[in-house]
């Protein structure tokens, strides 16, 4: 046919060139391919991360057929979401309930046969204890406590190096709580790994061995990151699945991105019992693009996994080794039925104690008014040591090992440290208590011995510092929160220290963990500590009918919610997550004082939260809402050594525009191309978009990677002759068609042409989900276009794009401000931005390094020099006179000679290794 006719779909040629158009073929060596997907180190690979594909391609094929998903499907993926999460949720609480309570059993177990082999009384309250003197106690017995220590340590050090074992050599992608990466792909940053089927499986298992060893850990992030990954996997297509199948229902990232928040939402209501906290917290810390169905989904999604939870939790026995939780029932409204409860206990209260015409006080959440200046301070207090936190673990976290074999004996080191000290805190400064309240956790028994006890206590009798170290964590958090709590401020005190000293070493380990639980258990234990201090000075100022009304456990519902927002900054969704939890309407008021203070006073201390913090030490290059916003006029100045000082600032400079954000010429193709041009590109750059030009050099339209490797793999090419005599001044044009050859093809031709380019779109906006979906830079590598096997034949063949090329895409001027290119990058979803000039010539690409102050592989081109004498000058950087020589290359059409003080890389590739 002629080639001429570009506004009509290609005709394909008949015999076997047509079916090896229908599908891909790959005639080269597969082998490079094949090793690139065994091999390569997974922190290696988060140095070059690509973006994901949220923007629609609105190519012609797009704007024949559109995009269609059925709302039932949608709805339909949405339940099994849910239920999924739910099943999943219920499984990791109750294998952490299960191994939690033999491990508990076997350190109780040992302490207790020794204490028998010793001959130490059993009724002895202090028999065991190393440092009893500090108790007053005059029996001494060391072989209880080092048989407590011995399995302790060895339990932890064993579940810990298990968790981490299978996360270093099955699943590097599950370290970590994975709350942080998930915002990351939310915020349209492709991680390799972390969605896949292998990496869920490593985190379920590693998260439950994790929290089990002791270590000051929880399952609430990895849940967020399995909920996530359920949502990835109900929403791609699988390899083998045909097009138009169920899950083909699903055609581009962006369909798929909702589906992630509303798995987020599920993940965390599942683990604190608390869907519209959940959706909160998917809507406010983990997603970048919200809508008004994401939250229905979420909020359905959300629900049905605490449903889920709580059905499933209710079926399982009551008693036994096997045992469940007993306070879940299907009608729990006593507070939260999640994962981790916080429902308020009933507790001793005076016959006294009580409102006129109204519950008991332990009931309610009762405050006096000049409580809120007090509850205001604890938050504070909470902040510093929440912003503390992060900044250690930040300090940490570039000096752990990064060998292997190093990070499995740094996880058990740690987690074995963290049970000696328990063992030794409790043998030090804890003390056998009477517990009155036995018939509630009578259920958790085994073989008669009560599981919160510890050290050789009597039966019926608990070590108070071994039941906050060394229990199940969520029930020492509903004891805290509680307005009457059985712990000794003393014991109280040392767990807190514990618990501040081993976190900043525990939650950057390489196993799967949490930091939601254990921050709410320090916060509490700071704010009973704050409350019971509280009650003290009342009772010496107002008299004891004042203070029996101070409750410590609301200080400590406020200290929890504080600490919360000290290390991660969120508000409203953790102020909704413990009024959800607790059941404590009443707490709205000092919860909302509380993190207000908290999200003031923490970045005073540390800027960053924690999540930030980890984004930033795993060098991701997160888009923030501040980044598109109009600079202040503040900047920092910090020293450079000379006696100068530079003025920077972590944001864009007002006076920054997008030509000097711009770090090498673009690679553009024509709208007809040459097969040996494409190739080219792709097996010498790295780059993940091209601009597509006209004739006269204007934009016109642009095309993926991975469009041109289906078009490659499906070698739709066209073979173009060249005349001998040029005609009108080109000698690239076809020959011109025999008589009896059509000049125009016919509607058979035409209808089956469209078909394969709608075939073709299809292939394309599945592309990665029928090839390397968790690792996408494997399939778009050079290794991949290698196995094409392309013949010379083929490569001197022609290519015609405007099929399928993105056309008039989103574009800014080139003196266009920073921080409004960011915004347009942020708010459409896009992963590349032509930069134009005023002739509408493409002058460079954006992509997401470009954008995110801080990720530039080059210094700044607006710092300012301030000498001590208070002149202030320009800074003369190398790359601005580059960025100039190329200016007046690109207004005078013809390329530079690059002079020896000019950096050539600057003119030959992106510095930037994700040009995604």
């Amino acid at each position: 046919r002629r080639a001429t006719m570009l506004d009509e779909p290609l005709i394909p040629s008949r015999g076997a060139d047509a079916v090896e158009r229908s599908r891909s073929v790959y005639r080269g060596d597969g082998r490079a391919y094949t090793a690139l997907r065994k091999r390569g180190n997974w922190n290696e690979k988060l140095k070059n991360l690509e973006s994901l594909d949220y923007e629609v391609v609105d190519n012609r094929s797009f704007r024949r057929t559109g995009r269609h998903t059925s709302v039932v499907a949608k709805w339909v993926t949405t339940l099994l979401i849910g239920t999924v999460v739910g099943v999943l949720a219920f499984f990791m609480e109750h294998t952490i309930t299960v191994l939690c309570r033999f491990r508990v059993f076997a350190i109780s177990t040992a302490a207790a046969f020794a204490a028998r082999a010793t001959g130490c009384s059993s009724e002895a309250a202090s028999c065991g204890f190393l440092f009893s003197n500090l108790l007053g106690d005059t029996q001494t017995s060391f072989a209880p406590t080092a048989a407590a220590l011995f399995v302790a340590v060895a339990t932890a050090s064993l579940f810990a190096a298990v968790a981490s074992a299978a996360v270093v050599y099955t699943a590097p992608a599950a370290t970590g709580a994975g709350v942080s990466l998930v915002m990351a792909s939310l915020n349209g940053v492709h991680v390799p790994e972390l969605l896949s089927r292998r990496t869920i499986f490593v985190k379920v298992l590693g998260a439950s061995l994790a929290v089990a060893c002791g270590a000051p850990v929880g399952p609430e992030g990895p849940l967020v990151h399995v909920g996530a990954g359920v949502a990835s996997l109900c929403t791609r297509q699988m390899r083998g699945t045909k097009h138009g199948g169920m899950f083909d229902a699903f055609h581009n990232d962006a369909d798929g991105r909702d589906f992630l928040s509303a798995g987020v939402a599920a993940g965390l209501a599942a683990a604190f019992g608390a869907p519209v906290g959940g959706v909160l917290f998917s809507l406010e810390e983990a997603s970048t693009h919200w809508s008004h169905s994401t939250t229905w989904r979420s909020l359905l999604c959300a629900a049905l996994a605490v449903f889920v939870t709580t059905v499933a939790r209710a079926a399982m026995p009551k008693s036994g080794a096997w045992a469940g939780k007993a306070s879940a029932t299907i009608l729990s409204l006593g507070g939260s039925t999640g994962v981790i409860p916080m429902s308020v206990k009933q507790k001793r209260v005076p016959s006294n104690a009580t409102e006129p015409n109204g519950p008991p006080l332990d009931d309610v959440f009762a405050y006096f008014l000049w409580e809120l200046p007090l509850f205001a301070m604890l938050a504070a207090v909470a902040a510093v040591l929440g912003a503390i936190l992060t900044r250690a673990s930040s300090a940490l976290s570039p000096r752990r090992p990064t060998s292997p074999r190093a990070r499995v004996m740094e996880a058990a080191l740690v987690a074995g440290v963290c049970a000696a000290l328990a063992v030794c805190a409790a043998a030090s400064l804890g003390a056998c208590l009477p517990r009155e309240d036995n018939t509630e956790r009578t259920s958790h028994s085994v073989d008669g011995t009560d599981y919160v006890h510890g050290l050789a206590c009597p039966k019926g009798h608990v070590n108070d510092v071994a039941t906050l170290l060394l229990g199940l964590r969520d029930d020492i958090i509903s004891e805290l929160l509680s307005a009457s709590s059985d712990f000794t401020p003393l014991a109280i005190a040392a767990s807190l220290v514990v618990l501040l000293t081993t976190i900043p070493f525990a939650c950057d380990v390489s196993f799967p963990c949490g930091l939601f639980m254990p921050t709410i258990a320090w916060g509490a234990m700071l704010g009973s500590l704050w409350g019971t201090f509280v009650r003290f000075v009342v009772e010496r100022l107002a008299g004891a009918d004042v203070a029996d009304r101070v409750s410590p456990g609301s200080y400590a519902v406020v200290g929890a919610a504080s600490a919360l927002a000290g290390m991660f900054r969120s508000s409203i969704s953790l102020v909704v997550i413990m009024v959800e939890g607790t059941g404590r309407v009443g707490a709205l008021m000092p919860l909302l004082l509380g993190v207000a203070v908290a999200n003031l006073v923490g970045p005073r201390v540390h800027g960053e939260s924690f999540y930030e913090s980890q984004l930033r030490t795993k060098g991701v290059p997160f888009l923030r809402p501040r980044h598109a916003h109009a600079p202040k006029n503040g900047s920092r100045r910090f020293d450079t050594g000379d006696g100068a000082r530079v003025s920077s600032s972590e944001d864009f400079c007002v006076q920054t525009t997008v030509s000097s954000l711009i770090a090498a010429r673009p690679v553009c193709f024509g709208e007809k191309t040459t097969v040996r041009e494409v190739t080219d590109v792709l097996l010498h750059t790295k780059h993940n978009g091209f601009p597509v030009v006209s004739g006269a050099g204007k934009l016109v339209g642009f095309v993926l990677r991975s469009q041109l490797m289906v078009l490659l793999a499906r070698r739709e090419f066209v073979e173009i002759q060249t005349n001998d005599l040029p005609r009108n001044g080109t000698a690239d044009e076809p020959v011109a068609p025999s008589a009896d050859e059509p000049v125009a093809p016919t509607l058979a031709q035409s209808r089956v042409a469209e078909r394969r380019v709608l075939a073709n779109d299809a292939a394309m906006r599945t592309f990665h989900h029928r090839h390397e979906f968790s690792d996408r830079s494997v399939s778009l590598s050079s290794e991949a276009v290698s196995r094409l096997g392309l013949t010379p034949s083929e490569l001197d063949k022609h290519m015609y794009l405007t099929d399928y090329m993105k056309v008039a895409p989103l574009a800014v001027y080139s003196q266009c401000a920073a921080w409004r290119a960011a915004g347009y990058f942020r708010a459409s979803g896009l992963r590349h931005l032509p930069v134009v000039d005023t002739l509408n010539n493409v002058v460079g690409v954006l992509t997401r390094r470009d954008l995110v102050p801080g990720f530039w592989n080059r210094p700044c081109a607006d710092l300012t020099v301030v000498r001590p004498n208070g002149a202030s000058t320009t800074l003369d950087v190398t790359e601005r006179r580059a960025r100039n020589a190329w200016t007046s290359w690109r207004r005078a059409g013809d390329a530079p000679d690059v002079s020896p003080d000019i950096p050539t890389h600057f003119f030959e590739t992106n510095t930037s290794p994700d040009t995604a």
